[in-house]
């Protein structure tokens, strides 16, 4: 999730640009940098002092155990400092920059202009009870050891002291009533790290084989923790009983957002039509697999069918580990894409207090300093389950590869290989929503076009049940934040034309009331295939492996600043 950020008056940084380029000047007050390179590096480390658990989950150690200030005064400091920021770099004399540090300034401005929209326009901290359960990052101190046991204990100590203040600020800033799908789900998280700071980081500390400095200190922080999460947990409670329905954006602010934060300007009917026309095709593609298969069934026949072909909750992980095998090898047979270490990603069981999805990537940070592993978790059903429920959770065969491709080859853990050679520190830290994702669904479809597994239609039908459930997601969020759509609308969208069980459909609906930028992952792969074709046209002679190296050479900048990049200024819109 996209997180805000608070004041930082630091000239010296932690964090670099690209090789430094032309010392240029720019008329702002005295103690904002003239040169770009440290302007850029002024910037960026504002916005990680003011999120420190993204700092942390960057790599960026020295912010450990730290909760952002978001006191009234606090936000008004982030407010004018992001105002600031983004005015220094608008101004900037861009003439005598290199390329790279248009690159660089325009994805430090998206990053801005992104961070402003959910403090002004989104009112976060006013309105959404999430906003601030997002900045609890207690997890990054144990999937790792990225540091001594004592060094990470004294990270979670600090925090859990600082949390109980942390947590009454949310509800002295929060003004109800809150749109009820958000209380829901806030409550989920809340409860979540209630459990986890009770039971999962107490088990672990409790088993290190040396005995901890700080040893004495772990269960009282611990107990502070759970205690604050409680009391929250009973006030979110309280809230629900005067829970609203209203969620929506509105057309002005939806467009804003996808101009502020992705750097997309669109108008909405050309957006709907896009979506449409989108779900269109897939739509018709899977009819055409499905008549492939047996001309005498209907689709949705066809698709429940192929659920019977699935891994068990005993196998899956080494179904999963032999796809990621297979998916590499594909990779380097056909020369589609660089593939810049021989890192793995290890497949693993989600841990209990991470099983939020079914099947994620967990990678470490660009700036972690130690080598860490990447882990690519597939969560198992819950034992307690009736039997039927738990061996229909697990994906069908083919639906796990495409999910694998997302997840690992050549989807978001290839991205982060290239992110991480990237030179430029600028384009390391920040990623763009719509590229992340958009980058990660667009390989599912590129694999199967080259010939993953055979191009045969259950193949197909596995690549195109993952794109119609992104189809959904683009056709379900105009709906429900322009169009006055409905949760119970948007889930029989889901149900309909996601093709998901009736519990998933429900989730999807209700993320969409609050993530209303989850259209990104098919706008991100639209805006990748337009990219490729126009690039291709440009470049005759050029691979496709060249092109997407080409493309991850600019990291997890927003696709309409790669664009211009690799096509010039009049490359045109990006949809």
């Amino acid at each position: 999730m996209l997180r805000a950020m608070q004041r930082s008056l630091l000239l010296v940084l932690a964090i670099g640009c690209s090789a430094p380029g032309p010392k240029t000047s720019v008329i702002v007050s005295d103690d904002v940098p003239t040169s770009f390179a440290d302007l850029a590096s002024f910037v960026a480390n504002h916005i990680y002092r003011s999120d420190p658990a993204e700092g942390v989950s960057a790599g960026l150690h020295k912010y450990d155990g730290l909760l952002p200030d978001l006191t009234p005064a606090g936000i008004a400091d982030q407010t004018k400092l992001l105002e600031r920021d983004r005015d220094a770099l608008i101004r900037f004399d861009t003439t005598k920059m290199t390329p790279a540090q248009h690159v660089e300034r325009d994805v430090l401005l998206i990053e801005l202009r992104n961070r402003l929209f959910s403090l002004v326009d989104l009112d976060v901290y006013r309105t959404n009870p999430m906003s601030y359960l997002s900045k609890i990052n207690l997890d990054a101190y144990i999937i790792r050891d990225y540091a001594p046991a004592n060094t990470r204990a004294a990270a979670v100590i600090k925090l859990c002291t600082a949390l109980p203040a942390f947590l009454a600020q949310a509800r002295t800033n929060l003004v109800p009533p809150m749109p009820r799908p958000w209380l829901d789900t806030a409550l989920l998280q809340a409860k979540g790290h209630l459990e986890f700071a009770d039971k999962d980081i107490r088990t672990y500390f409790a088993a290190v084989t040396l005995p901890l400095a700080n040893q004495a200190e772990i269960d009282p922080a611990l107990d502070t923790c759970k205690g604050a999460l409680a009391e929250h947990v009973a006030w979110l409670t309280r809230q629900q009983a005067t829970g609203s329905q209203t969620f929506a954006l509105g057309t002005t602010k939806f467009l804003r957002m996808l101009a502020d934060t992705q750097g997309v300007e669109i108008d909405l009917g050309r957006l709907t039509a896009i979506a449409e026309a989108d779900q269109r095709r897939n739509l018709a593609a899977l009819d055409e697999a499905a008549r492939a298969i047996d001309p005498k069934r209907t689709t949705k026949e066809v698709v429940a069918a192929m659920a019977a072909d699935r891994p068990t909750p005993a196998t899956v992980l080494d179904v999963a580990t032999q796809q990621t095998t297979t998916a590499r090898q594909f990779i380097v047979d056909n020369q589609l894409v660089s593939i810049p270490s021989d890192e793995l990603a290890l497949v693993r069981e989600t841990p209990p207090f991470q099983r939020w999805n079914s099947a994620f990537l967990d990678a470490p940070g660009p700036f972690e300093t130690t080598k860490l592993p990447s882990f690519y978790y597939i969560s198992p059903p819950d034992p307690s389950w009736p039997e039927a429920e738990r061996l229909a959770y697990l994906p069908p065969t083919a639906d796990l590869l495409f999910t694998t491709i997302h997840e690992v080859y050549p989807g978001h853990f290839l991205h982060r290989l290239h992110i991480r050679q990237n030179p430029s520190r600028i384009l390391q830290s920040f990623c763009t929503y719509s590229s992340s994702e958009g980058w990660a669904h667009y390989t599912e479809e590129m694999m199967y076009d080259a010939g993953i597994a055979g191009q045969t239609p259950q193949m197909r039908i596995g690549m195109l049940k993952e794109a119609l459930l992104r189809n959904a997601r683009f056709v379900a969020t105009i709906g429900l934040h322009t169009g006055g759509m409905t949760v119970e609308q948007a889930t029989q969208l889901f149900a309909d034309k996601g093709f998901v069980d009736a519990g998933n459909a429900r989730q999807q609906a209700v993320r969409g009331t609050f993530d209303p930028m989850y259209l990104a992952y098919t706008v991100g792969k639209l805006m990748f295939r337009n990219l490729r074709a126009d690039w291709m046209k440009a470049n005759p002679g050029k691979t496709l492996r060249d092109f997407h190296d080409t493309v991850l050479s600019y990291a997890c900048a927003p696709d309409p600043v790669v664009r211009r990049a690799m096509l010039g200024p009049t490359a045109g819109s990006p949809l």
